[in-house]
């Protein structure tokens, strides 16, 4: 059902209305009426009346002609979230008011009008300093509360002004757990969105995990500040500042040994070479596993580049041992004197691999750990290393350096006094990690990282849906999506709500998605996990469109207005005959329509909440 139409944009008659029954409530006590009181309590009703009209004209038209930025001190901001967790179980975003027809149609108004016609201020109070100083005082009587004048305006200022009648716009925490979707273009207000969301769940008393691509410093010191506040431990991870950072176990969560393998395959381009990659990085990890070590980043770089003999032979030691077997060492030394070779190592592991082979791998009672070094170790050594050649960089780059110490710590590195976290540990510890990544320098170690550390994320997930009776609140927010996404992320917005996780995930445009996963059904894959959408200003129309679509169409009401003038050949000269027409049509229209997601000004936004309403509004800058 539509609302009435109303046409905004009319000249304000009710002054002409005003200015009769001022004079008239002045010129009656002096005309000497009968009772020339009554008539000017009338007249002062009146007046009362159009003033009121002509206030709400002029505030209507002042909103749409200046563009204001709301400012929010941090206690008023923890003032308005507890009001709004009682009251609603939701976080506050900012500003704003839900949209609805009634939006649509006055947009659709002002879009249909050239610019210069859209009512404000008279353009003459600019040109003189007095008349700036009008136009100041002005302004600053119908200025919203906690706001200043943008004094370097972008975008529609008039999309925020539709609806005078402002409130705290709701995002309730029961949707959250769908997902969101954060849109915006480069400058447009994601980290200030960052800033409001990470302070409100930092002071609720949620896990929270920041992933900042762009190594933004004002969301870092935003989230450090808030975790100071409430006394909580804020941890920072950046492999550009390793004096400042925390070390990160990537591998250290897992619940089969297969996840490990498949985490370094993951940031490798599919192919053959890929899954032959996987199969060797496999059978040292299940090796590592056999002989009680702990598989990290280092360990499997290691035994890529110089083989497996070393580890083999432990693993071998061990399972003569179990298998009670004191007197291999004499049994293969005794083969390889009779062979005529020389007791070196490498005739040792052969040794060692004969009397495994015939005394327990031809009869079945072998291992499939030291079976799968086996194979590895007997392989050709120039097919190997053209195999795992596609690996080597990759693991180069996470192993070596202080990258290598951030990811993969040395247990028995006394000086080094930087903590040692995992992400179940953050978790469990209900701790705030923030992870910034050096991506403008160094963008191919930075995407490597980000998805590694994320399939670690999406691993504890995995572990928390399987066996914790209470999931705990994990809110995760992933700036620029295309730089770390993978399959793992994908798991996390399919699974993780039954977890207890909350994704925010942010994007500039969906062609990133699809350029990152290699095709559009992967894109839609993603872009169906996420139920909530807030899209702040947006260049790409593709993207525009993908959210306008989402929202759906409305009817708005277009007044068409015809004309007509005629005269007879026997008329009069100056007899004619005329007529006017005016016809209400209605007529299917985007409930909010791409020229407006392209026109927001910074820190205004459309939101969509998956089955519920749609807002615009304004995400404040916090202060303190």
């Amino acid at each position: 059902m539509t609302t009435p139409y109303i046409n905004h944009f009319r000249p304000i008659y009710e002054l002409r209305a005003a200015a009769f029954w001022l004079a008239a409530i002045v010129l009656l006590p002096l005309s000497g009426m009968p009772y020339s009181w009554v008539f000017g309590l009338v007249a002062l009703a009146f007046l009362a009346v159009r003033s009121f009209q002509i206030w709400r004209a002029l505030k209507f038209r002042m909103a749409i002609s200046t563009k204001w930025l709301t400012t929010l001190p941090i206690p008023r901001l923890l003032q308005i979230q507890q009001r709004m967790k009682e009251e609603a179980n939701s976080m506050y975003l900012g500003i704003g008011f839900e949209w609805t027809q009634k939006h649509c149609q006055i947009a659709h108004d002002i879009l249909r009008m050239p610019t210069t016609d859209i009512p404000g201020l008279p353009k003459w109070l600019n040109r003189t300093k007095t008349g700036r100083k009008i136009e100041e005082a002005i302004e600053s009587v119908f200025a919203p509360k906690d706001s200043v004048r943008d004094r370097m305006p972008q975008g529609a200022s008039w999309i925020h002004g539709l609806e005078p009648k402002k409130a705290l716009v709701p995002f309730h925490y029961k949707s959250m757990g769908g997902h969101t979707a954060v849109g915006g273009t480069t400058g447009s207000g994601k980290t200030r969105t960052y800033e409001v969301i990470s302070t409100q769940v930092i002071h609720l008393g949620d896990v929270l995990i920041n992933v900042d691509p762009k190594n933004d410093k004002d969301w870092k010191l935003r989230a450090e500040r808030e975790a100071a506040r409430t006394g909580r431990k804020f941890l920072y991870f950046n492999q550009a500042k390793p004096s400042e950072s925390v070390r990160l176990e990537p591998l250290d969560s897992w619940s089969q040994p297969s996840e490990i393998p498949s985490r370094i395959a993951q940031l490798m381009e599919e192919g053959p070479f890929r899954d032959f990659a996987y199969l060797f990085i496999s059978r040292s990890v299940n090796g590592e596993l056999y002989i009680g070590d702990k598989p990290n980043l280092r360990s499997i770089l290691k035994y890529a580049q110089s083989g497996i003999a070393t580890l083999l032979e432990k693993a071998l030691r061990r399972f003569f041992a179990e298998n009670r077997l004191t007197d291999w060492e004499q049994q293969v030394a005794t083969e390889t004197t009779r062979q005529g070779q020389r007791n070196n190592a490498a005739t040792l592991v052969d040794g060692m691999i004969a009397l495994y082979n015939a005394r327990f791998a031809s009869q079945e009672r072998g291992h499939e750990a030291i079976d799968g070094l086996i194979a590895t170790h007997t392989h050709d050594r120039e097919h190997y290393m053209r195999i795992i050649a596609s690996a080597l960089p990759l693991l180069q780059m996470l192993a070596t350096g202080e990258t290598g110490l951030m990811l993969a710590p040395k247990v028995d590195d006394f000086d080094d006094e930087r903590e040692v976290w995992t992400i179940e540990k953050v978790i469990r510890q209900k701790a705030i990690l923030h992870i910034g990544l050096d991506s403008l320098s160094n963008s191919i170690v930075a995407k490597a990282i980000a998805s590694t550390l994320l399939a670690d994320v999406s691993a504890v997930c995995g572990s928390i849906y399987n066996f914790y009776e209470t999931p705990p609140d994990v809110v995760l927010i992933i700036d620029e999506v295309a730089e770390a996404i993978n399959e793992q992320v994908i798991q996390i917005l399919n699974k993780g709500r039954g977890a207890g996780f909350k994704a925010f995930v942010a994007f500039q445009t969906r062609a990133d998605l699809e350029a990152k996963l290699g095709n559009a059904a992967k894109m839609l894959q993603v872009l169906g996990n996420l139920n909530n959408q807030i899209i702040l200003r947006l260049e790409d129309t593709d993207t525009a469109q993908w959210f306008s679509d989402k929202v759906g169409e409305t009817a708005i009401r277009n007044i068409t207005i015809t004309g007509s003038t005629s005269t007879g050949t026997e008329a009069h000269i100056g007899e004619f005959t005329g007529g006017v027409s005016r016809s209400l049509q209605l007529e299917k229209a985007p409930l909010i329509p791409t020229r407006l997601i392209h026109s927001l000004p910074n820190l205004q936004y459309f939101m969509r909440i998956s089955g519920a309403a749609v807002y615009q509004g304004r995400i404040p800058i916090l202060q303190g």
